[in-house]
């Protein structure tokens, strides 16, 4: 006689399902004298049966397994030596059953049963006659029920707390993406645009921000590349430590390094005092490295070094210094093609390379050419006092005709400009723009018409026609391309009687861009 009612308070007292089973069988198992016990929990699609101790699953949907029978009909079986010969084609079953002895059975019942649901399996393996008297057992009933009881109730709790664990998910996961949504709107009176390239565009920023990784931007000139990096700083939750830019084409290569670094005194001539370099000076904050792919192959070893270790030493210093800072890098060239010339060191592109955004260009965006185009009549009014009004359709659409090799900052340039030629009060319209083409601001593919130089419609070369270039006479390319470069320069000085501003604004690039080509290319303003 087995005292079964001794085991109440043990499955009382378990308070998780998986303890509950685990405690069932060991009882069973011990008080029987079992080979073996387990408890057989149906999928949520009733397709298979997993076991609660081992993780062991069956099929039951081809009912090779007496396992399928049960959970079909709903009706207990005791299987003898002789009738498990009937299911010996399933190997799996086979082999968790085992040979039977003589004397052996296995009896498999289903539980927690209601409209022909059943919540579990019990299978257990061993003597025959055992087995038999233990569904006739009136205490063993009792400790079933109680068992029963006790699974379902946890089993509901369990249920109701794992919906809360995913309803609690499920809103942190709204609230995130309602802040990132936030996050994202509020760059739009600073990225302007409608588009959907524009929204893809803040979404990105406001993922990228969220983060700690290296991001790399990379756009044609003029798309706002700047206007992003400084964005992602601004979202992120280094918004109130320093933003430092560094404009890496700008800066000849021996100076470039003691601008990042800094250096102490004494390091070179005329270093008569220490200097903080940028890279300290964004200590807690965000390093901007503009047009990184124009920095020498000697500084990005020394640049990916500072990535990995969050160290480095000024120049002409012996000791090393910290500093924690998140860099945002961007470029208007292929770096991948860099990569592949030897020119850009793999290891340091794909250390950058962590979170790539890239700015679309205003070409791929044309909806939002009117959009921008009021916005810098907006800024244009207020810096200046007027009262422009706004653009004639015939001049929109000769602005949305156009390609603008020179994106948003050509744009902006363009709208300046038509607004000096525009009476207070008035619309911008078509004559403002020719003005423009008149003066060199604007390529002559800008106008309707789009008539091409004399010259050019008699055959001529058009390399001919531009400052006097004979193209069939070029035997080194790069040479002649520095050349022209210098006489674009020379030509637009001499336009704006050598005011670098007013000539770095009308080429498109920053006025240090042009003094360091200036620098470079040996030409002095007048």
């Amino acid at each position: 006689m087995h005292n079964w009612l001794a085991y109440v308070t043990d499955l009382a007292r378990e308070r998780r399902t998986t303890d509950l089973q685990s405690r069932f069988i060991q009882i069973l198992v011990s008080e029987l004298k079992l080979r073996k016990g387990m408890l057989l929990v149906p999928s949520c699609d009733g397709r298979q049966l997993v076991c609660h101790a081992s993780g062991e699953s069956w099929s039951v949907t081809d009912f090779d397994t007496p396992f399928a029978h049960v959970l079909q009909n709903v009706m207990p079986k005791h299987l003898a030596a002789e009738d498990i010969v009937f299911w010996q084609s399933n190997r799996a079953f086979s082999r968790t059953i085992g040979e039977l002895g003589l004397f052996e059975a296995v009896s498999i019942q289903p539980l927690i049963h209601d409209n022909k649901s059943v919540k579990l399996l019990l299978c257990l393996v061993g003597d025959s006659q055992a087995l038999s008297r233990l569904w006739k057992d009136a205490s063993f009933l009792q400790v079933l029920d109680v068992f029963e009881h006790q699974w379902s109730l946890l089993s509901e709790m369990e249920g109701e707390e794992s919906t809360r664990r995913a309803l609690k998910a499920s809103l942190t996961d709204i609230e995130k993406q309602t802040r990132q949504q936030e996050r994202a709107a509020s760059l739009a009176p600073i990225l302007i645009g409608d588009s959907a390239l524009m929204g893809r565009l803040r979404d990105q920023i406001a993922n990228a921000a969220s983060s700690q990784l290296s991001v790399l931007v990379q756009g044609e000139t003029g798309s706002g590349k700047e206007l992003v990096a400084r964005a992602v700083h601004d979202l992120s939750p280094r918004q109130h430590q320093p933003f430092i830019p560094i404009n890496c084409a700008a800066i000849p290569e021996h100076l470039l390094e003691s601008e990042l670094f800094g250096y102490e005194k004494g390091a070179f001539s005329g270093a008569i005092t220490d200097k903080e370099g940028l890279i300290a000076q964004a200590d807690g904050g965000t390093l901007f490295l503009d047009e990184i792919g124009d920095m020498p192959m000697t500084l990005q070893a020394k640049l990916l070094r500072v990535l990995e270790l969050g160290s480095f030493r000024p120049v002409g210093g012996y000791r090393e210094r910290q500093s924690d800072f998140r860099l945002v890098s961007a470029t208007h060239v292929h770096l991948l093609e860099k990569v592949k010339s030897g020119s850009f060191r793999q290891d340091l592109y794909y250390r950058l390379l962590q979170y790539p955004i890239h700015v679309p260009s205003l070409a791929q965006r044309k909806e939002d050419v009117r959009q921008l185009s009021y916005h810098f009549i907006a800024k244009f009014n207020q810096r200046h006092g007027t009262r422009i009004r706004d653009l004639e359709s015939q001049a929109l659409d000769i602005l949305l005709g156009y390609t603008f090799p020179g994106n948003v900052r050509e744009l902006k340039h363009l709208i300046e400009y038509a607004c000096a030629q525009t009476s207070d009060g008035e619309s911008i319209g078509t004559t403002t723009f020719s003005g423009c083409i008149n003066s060199g601001h604007t390529p002559l593919a800008l106008t309707k018409s789009a008539e091409l130089p004399a010259g050019y419609a008699n055959g001529a070369s058009m390399a001919n026609n531009v400052l006097n270039i004979d193209a069939a006479s070029i035997a080194d390319l790069k040479q002649a391309l520095l050349d022209f470069e210098q006489r674009i320069i020379v030509d637009r000085l001499s336009q704006f009687d050598g005011d670098k501003s007013k000539a770095a604004e009308s080429l498109g690039i920053p006025k240090r861009t042009l003094t360091y080509k200036c620098r470079k290319l040996e030409i002095k303003a007048s």
